[in-house]
């Protein structure tokens, strides 16, 4: 059984990153966590915010795409991480000694993650498989 270790904010539940993961379960059984980062959505400069806010956002996101990911017949898990998806990741990482990563983003042009470089620098850091999905924003209330 492999253990594949999901990261994902506004993409968390695109069809693309499921379609992703029906695919690596179609290839082997796995078990599944999801991390969303406490991000808030739509960061802007000069946005007002509150981590409380981008906590409870979060946790409606998983909480929405778990239900998706057991519909669909997966066995997942999941937990909201630090807002620093690198951080996030390396907490997941702690407890759950995941085979592979599977990073959800939008296109580069959208997404900060991608600016920032985090896809390289996960497979610089943890040294592990890792799959880049680029996914339109999914449509989960939150």
């Amino acid at each position: 059984m492999s253990r594949v270790l999901v990261v994902a904010n506004e993409t968390v539940g695109a069809e693309e990153l499921l379609g992703a993961l029906r695919q690596i379960e179609d290839e082997r059984t796995s078990e599944y966590l999801v991390v969303v980062p406490a991000r808030p959505l739509h960061q802007q400069h000069g946005v007002l915010w509150s981590q409380a806010g981008a906590i409870e956002a979060a946790a409606a996101r998983l909480e929405a795409t778990l239900a998706i990911l057991a519909h669909e017949g997966l066995t997942a898990t999941g937990q909201i991480g630090d807002i620093r998806p690198l951080d996030a990741i390396g907490d997941a990482l702690m407890d759950f000694d995941a085979t592979l990563i599977v990073i959800s983003t939008h296109a580069e042009a959208r997404s900060h993650w991608l600016r920032a470089g985090l896809v390289e620098k996960v497979r610089r850091r943890f040294g592990r498989a890792v799959v880049h999905v680029v996914a339109q924003p999914a449509h989960i209330n939150a």
